[in-house]
């Protein structure tokens, strides 16, 4: 199992008290998803094509770059909890702020309003993901902490599968519907930080504002991605495996170019709920066997889920139009992203231990913000010839990216 057999008592609560609050965010992360909900929101809107293909990036790089400037000021706090309370009340005031914009603002402007909201929902979940770990690291033994976050997706994933019903019930996936499910999502995070507050994260013994240094040491934690060889190792396996984030929007521009329908948006929602609810529960417990393998494993299921799509594009072109299809693949390419998701976040946390873990996360975090900055602007030019070609390119990005990731070895082992 690993180093713990059982929980104490304690543990088990503080276990569930996670559990619940990161339940609530991560349906909220469904609800507002920019790879799916927000795209098509700001489609329906008639938002500028060059600030719907800012949304992923935003989201995605803007919560990491800023962790390895912010990281020594989260040291600094002695219950590390509170940081994620704050964050997380931030991140509903942002989401309520996207609502709000896509119901009130005129449509030349809503998409501009909506993505500066993304932007600062982005930077407050920076201050979510390092804390989290920390308070994780702190309050659950490791051989269980893969399967705290994994119960968490499978919830979640459960509840957003039931939410996106509402959609085929209207039958409708117009603007205004969307942006009403998107600031009733804000109360999720809402939710989330009050069960979170519960959480009995043990006392250091520091005060607040006098450890772990500051800002001004961002520089030498980022030479941690150069000076440690795992931790190397473990960025560039990640780097490779970003196409299984990256490669969803590529599915849903090909789903939605073949329909348009609310059925066909319920589809890719349901699709991640999905994949989430059915496989994050047991990429958990292998992660706490061997995180190393969730994420080779969920590279190489990505990898050649990528290439089945492809396949049946080219030889299939009637099976390829199906309304269903793509939201299907979408489906199966998520069974692999689940993996690779519980895979580097457990072996991040078992792998090192105190400050040098927030550390390391911040480091590592800024390093993928940037290659996800240039990965996807160098494939950019190539979507937009063909986005099967972009597809293939994350797939062959997968399965490289999972050789990689079975290298790295188990995080316990030095």
């Amino acid at each position: 199992m690993g180093e713990a057999d059982e929980m104490t008592s304690r543990e088990r609560r503080n276990a569930a008290w996670i559990i619940v609050a990161q339940s609530f965010t991560k349906l909220g992360d469904v609800l507002i998803n920019p790879k799916t909900v927000l795209t098509w929101m700001l489609s329906a809107l008639g938002a500028p094509g060059g600030v719907i293909s800012m949304l992923v990036p935003v989201r995605e790089s803007g919560s990491m770059l800023p962790q390895l400037f912010v990281s020594g000021r989260v040291k600094q706090v002695r219950r590390r909890k509170w940081v994620y309370v704050a964050g997380a009340l931030a991140q509903g005031v942002a989401v309520a702020a996207m609502g709000l914009a896509a119901l009130l603002a005129p449509p030349r402007w809503a998409g501009w309003l909506v993505l500066l909201a993304l932007a600062a929902f982005a930077l407050a979940r920076a201050f979510c993901s390092i804390s989290s770990k920390d308070v994780l690291g702190r309050t659950v033994p490791k051989g269980f902490r893969g399967r705290v976050g994994g119960i968490a997706n499978t919830v979640s994933g459960l509840l957003s599968a039931a939410a996106a019903l509402l959609l085929v019930w209207r039958d409708e996936a117009g603007a205004r519907l969307l942006a009403m499910v998107v600031l009733g999502a804000s109360l999720l995070w809402v939710l989330g930080a009050g069960f979170y507050a519960m959480v009995g994260e043990p006392d250091d013994g520091r005060e607040d504002g006098k450890g772990g240094g500051d800002a001004a040491g961002w520089w030498e934690r980022l030479k941690l991605v150069a000076a440690d060889d795992r931790l190397r190792q473990f960025v560039i396996a990640r780097s490779l495996l970003l196409g299984t984030a990256l490669a969803s929007p590529v599915l849903v521009v090909i789903g939605r170019s073949r329909s348009e329908s609310a059925w066909s948006l319920a589809g890719f929602v349901v699709a991640a709920g999905i994949a989430s609810a059915t496989s994050s529960f047991l990429w958990g417990k292998l992660a706490d066997r061997a995180a190393h393998r969730a994420m080779a494993w969920g590279g190489w299921v990505s990898a050649g889920v990528g290439a089945a799509g492809l396949l049946l594009a080219w030889l299939s072109p009637q099976g390829a139009d199906h309304p269903a299809m793509w939201p299907l693949i979408f489906l199966l390419f998520n069974f692999g992203y689940a993996g690779v998701r519980m895979g580097r976040k457990t072996w991040v946390v078992d792998a090192f231990e105190g400050d040098r873990r927030t550390d390391a996360v911040a480091a590592s975090n800024t390093v993928i913000a940037a290659a996800l900055l240039v990965i996807g602007g160098a494939v950019a030019p190539l979507q937009a010839w063909s986005p099967l070609a972009a597809l293939g390119f994350y797939a062959a990005a997968c399965l490289v990216g999972g050789a990689m990731a079975l290298k790295l070895g188990a995080a316990g082992r030095g």
